[in-house]
Order: structure tokens, then sequence, then C-alpha cells
């Protein structure tokens, strides 16, 4: 996976029309690709390979409230169809997001406030469907064993002591 800058939301309409709170209209490059996705707030946005060996586009958005904190996951092939979606959501419980990278061509990991790790995989379907992509969210059971996800679980720490001091 290659992180990516081309995606954006529209965020506010010139006919006076406040837009769907649901799905947002998807931009690439300033252009409409005629695709609306779940979400407010774009969190990551990535070029990827998916398991038919084609290039495809895998966007994080947030919807950004106040205490119920839910991340969308929209996997789009080439042409900006969606083609898989999960999302990460619990009512009344909050999953706000700290930081994500790359671990593999077809695997994501994320790091959520507190000691919470899972990684996003994009793997196949059933035996019938073989490429047809999927999304799996998998909790990481050890995150101190991988250099980067240790550093960003102290980082955060530390940074969360900082306001504990201030207050």
């Amino acid at each position: 996976m290659q992180p990516i800058t081309g995606f954006s939301l529209l965020t506010a309409r010139t006919d006076g029309l406040e837009p769907n709170s649901l799905k947002m209209p998807l931009y690439f490059n300033g252009q409409y690709t005629h695709t609306s996705i779940a979400g407010l707030v774009i969190e990551g946005q990535y070029r990827c390979v998916l398991p038919n060996k084609t290039s495809g586009y895998l966007v994080i958005t947030a919807f950004d409230c106040p205490f119920e904190e839910s991340t969308e996951f929209s996997l789009l092939d080439e042409g900006f169809k969606i083609i898989a979606t999960t999302s990460l959501a619990q009512m009344y419980d909050s999953f706000l997001l700290y930081a994500h990278w790359p671990m593999a061509d077809n695997r994501l990991r994320l790091h959520y406030y507190g000691q919470f790790v899972l990684d996003l995989v994009i793997t196949t379907g059933s035996s019938w469907l073989p490429f047809q992509p999927k999304l799996k969210l998998v909790e990481v059971v050890d995150p101190q064993s991988d250099p980067q996800t240790a550093s960003s679980l102290a980082e955060l720490a530390q940074r969360l002591a900082r306001i504990d001091n201030i207050n």
C-alpha cells in the first residue's frame, strides 16, 4: 500500500442544500468520481493492489461524532467503484484513530487511542468468487512485537501523560 493525497469529500454545497450526512460525494484530484462514500472526514487514503492484481484505492473515513467515533473503510477499483466496505463502530463506544501505516501490500496497521491495535487486511472472498475482494479487521494480539507499533503506542502514552500533567 502506498499513501496518497488525491481524495477529498464535498464539505459544502453551492446550491444551498445540506449534503447527505450518511454518504458524501468523493472527489479525486478535484474531479467528481461519481461515487459517494460513508463518512464526513478522510482519515487516510492509499493506492493498493487488489487480489486480481489490478490497482485500487483504500479510503478511510470517520463520521467525527463527539462521543461515538467510528471508522469506515472503502475499497475502490481504478474506476472509483466501491468493491468492498467495512466499518468499526459500536453504539456508545468511540474508536478514535490515532495512527495508521502499511504493513504489507494487502495489510494496514491501525492504532486507535489507548492500546487498541487492528490490522485491516484485503483478502479474497469465497472460493466461488476468488477475485472478489473483502476487507477484514483483525485484532493484533501482541502489538509490542512490532517496533513501529510499539513506538506509536509509546508516543501516544507520552502525549496523553503530558495532557494529564497540564490538568
